[in-house]
Parts: C-alpha cells; structure tokens; sequence
C-alpha cells in the first residue's frame, strides 16, 4: 500500500495486535516536550457582538495570531449537535472495513486527495502513526467525486452544513485580523486570499492507538500552508506547538475549535502573524481524531504582502507567489514553494522574522528557487501526511 511495499495501513497495524512499532515509525531522536506555565489562548467569540468588548476581543485575537499563531475559540456560533454530526461521519467512515476505505485511496502522484497515510520513498523514512482522508469541500465543483465516500449515508450533508460554518467564521476571523492591522477595509485579508472565490478544504486524521507511543509520531512536526486551519478534536489530548524553542501540549477545551494561523496568511501579514511549527502524539489505549478544514487562497490569487503593510521601515519579507505551482503549494500541494523570501540575507538579519522562517531563507537560492534541504518535514502540512509521495500534507 505504499512504496516500501510491505506496511498496512496504520489502523490496520494498530489492531493486528503487534507489540513493538515496525522500525519505520520509530524516531530514536524523537524531542521530548517541556513543561511550560503559559497555556495556548482561548477566546470568547461571543464578545465580538458586545459593543463594550469587541476592541477587547478582536485584540485578543491578534494578539494571539502575532504571539502564539494558535488559540482556542468558544462560542463561535457552530452549534453543538452539528459538530457532533462532524465528528460522527468521520468515525463511520474509519469504522468502515479496509476493503471499503480503500475504494477511496490515493492513487494519484502529487495529489493528496482520497484516503491514505504517509509514505516515504526509502527504507529508513520516518513515518507517522496515523491514516487521513482528505478532500476539497468547497466550492462543490473542485471535489474529487472518485475519492468523495458513498458512507456514510449523511457524510455529503454534513461535510457541506459545517463547511458552510467554518467559512463564516474564517471570513469573521479575518475581519478581526484585518482590523487588527489597522486596515482600513476590514474585508481586505479576505480580499486578498480571493474573497468568495477562496475554498475549503477537510482533512480528517485518525491515530490508533500504539503500543510504544513515547517511540512514534501520529504527525510530524509541520507547519500549514494554507490561510488559517480550524481543527475540530474529539477532546483527546495530543497536539503540541512550538512555543518559545519547547514543545507546549494544547489543553483540551470542551466545545472549542482551535484556530491557528497558516503560512499564506503569515505572507500577507508580512510576517506579523505567524504560522507555527506543530505535532501530534498519540496514545497506548485510545485512538485519536481530529478534524481540520483549512481556508485556501484562490488559485489565482498573487500571494504577497499586502501593500498597506509596507513601508520604508516595514520593507516585503516575502516575494510574490504569481505562477500556478506555487498557489497549488499554499493550497497545500507543495509544501516547502509557501515561504520565500524576497531577499533572504536582509530577512534573516531582520528582528520581526522567526527563527523557523530563518532556517527557510537560508536554503533558499538568491534567485528564490529551492536549494538540497528546503523540503524540511516542518513545512508539511496537515492537509497531506502522504510525505514525500504526495505533494500536499494540524
């Protein structure tokens, strides 16, 4: 089922029994996290409708953009009974058998579209402890109706119902970010990832339990490429962020999404908001799920830097996105084409730019083309766990 040719899939592994992970998963050099005081930010949506809190909430959340990348947001408007629908396809679908999952694999070279798990092209690539599926949600035409299950029964309705939510909500995130910026046009964040023309995208991952779990990673250290992530978990504890050089657990908060910023929006932002580096982990005795619809700029937009944002102490640090393989990299097609820099020696040296994307600019060639090492794991995306077999990857 991959290119190694001899592995199942990861669930398959998981309830074969085994008692010690294939060495193909195992990550002797595997960094352990710290503890860490500070917690990731959850925020009241419900403030943004209070005339008395709103300045105090929108704050909030850029505050959380530009110094975390990720916060938890409640009372963000889905109801409770169709996160729970949500939730409950993806299950079905994982509950199918084998033999029914895989009438959607993913067969196709640099696509990430169907259901699959990370693979690797040599016999010492490290893989991750888990299986996904993945599809474009919106618009409806851009599906791949050859991957989209026929089961559950209500797996179509459902995946457009919250669809429809999510894309609300990231419109009214990046008003607030907008805002934030102090842009004039509040709509300018959207405007400029492709307004009514940008998509949404699901990916649905699933970590069965292991039996040596301090050994494996359900998903590599990544960033996301797209705009930003909305992560649905099913309150099982598991993702990690970078967060000062350390690795920090997400607490689990009931009802709560959590938001983190993607790479296209860090370009736009000129590097104010900043999209994090993060993982997952996995357990002894539970399975994991999560479920994450990302919002993707329109093929055709020009990614770059908004033009409000640049001034003469302010300069680009990216350079434009134009051609066609690089917007399919934000989309989360080719994950190491989302972070170039327009000049990689004066990034470095400037104070707003993360170490993470330091590391990018050094092996980036002057004429912006990729050098031996740029296709980091960091820059995979949680969108394509397929590694270096796909070209798509929280």
């Amino acid at each position: 089922m991959d290119k190694l040719g001899s592995l199942p899939r990861v669930q398959t592994l998981s309830e074969s029994g085994i008692e010690s992970v294939p060495l193909q998963y195992v990550r002797a050099d595997l960094e352990k996290s710290k503890p860490h005081d500070t917690q990731v930010p959850v925020i009241d949506l419900h403030s943004l409708s209070s005339p008395y809190l709103q300045q105090e909430t929108i704050a909030a959340i850029c505050s959380a953009a530009q110094n975390w990348g990720f916060f938890q947001i409640v009372n963000h408007g889905i109801p409770l009974p169709l996160t729970s629908r949500m939730q409950a396809v993806g299950k079905a679908f994982f509950d199918l058998p084998l033999e029914e999952k895989e009438l959607y694999k993913n067969e196709e070279a640099g696509s990430p579209i169907g259901y699959g798990s990370k693979l690797g092209y040599s016999p010492d690539a490290k893989l991750d402890w888990g299986d996904y599926y993945y599809n474009v949600i919106m618009p409806p035409h851009r599906r791949n109706m050859s991957k989209w299950p026929k089961q559950p029964s209500d797996f179509t309705e459902v995946m457009d119902e919250y669809s429809r939510e999510v894309y609300k909500l990231s419109e009214l995130l990046m008003q607030a970010l907008s805002t934030g910026l102090g842009l004039k046009d509040e709509n300018s964040l959207n405007e400029a990832v492709g307004g009514d023309k940008k998509e949404i995208h699901s990916r649905i991952n699933y970590y069965p339990p292991c039996p040596q779990p301090e050994l494996v990673l359900g998903l590599s250290p990544h960033s996301d490429p797209n705009v930003v992530t909305f992560l649905l978990h099913d309150e099982t504890p598991g993702l990690q962020i970078r967060k000062d050089g350390n690795w920090v657990d997400v607490q689990s908060v009931p009802g709560a999404l959590i938001v983190n910023i993607g790479d296209a929006m860090e370009i736009i932002s000129n590097g104010k908001y900043k999209s994090i580096e993060h993982r997952s982990l996995v357990h002894k005795e539970r399975a994991r799920m999560s479920w994450a619809l990302f919002c993707c700029p329109h093929d055709e937009v020009n990614l770059s830097p908004l033009p409000t944002l640049i001034e003469k102490d302010h300069p680009p640090v990216y350079q434009d996105l134009r051609d066609k393989e690089k917007h399919e990299g934000i989309s989360g097609e080719r994950r190491s084409d989302c972070l170039l820099a327009k000049d990689k020696k004066d990034k470095i040296e400037t104070k707003e730019v993360s170490p993470k994307l330091a590391e990018v600019f050094t092996s980036v060639d002057d004429d912006g083309s990729s050098s031996e090492g740029f296709e980091d794991e960091k820059f995979q995306v949680e969108g394509d766990e397929q590694g270096d077999d796909s070209k798509e990857d929280l």
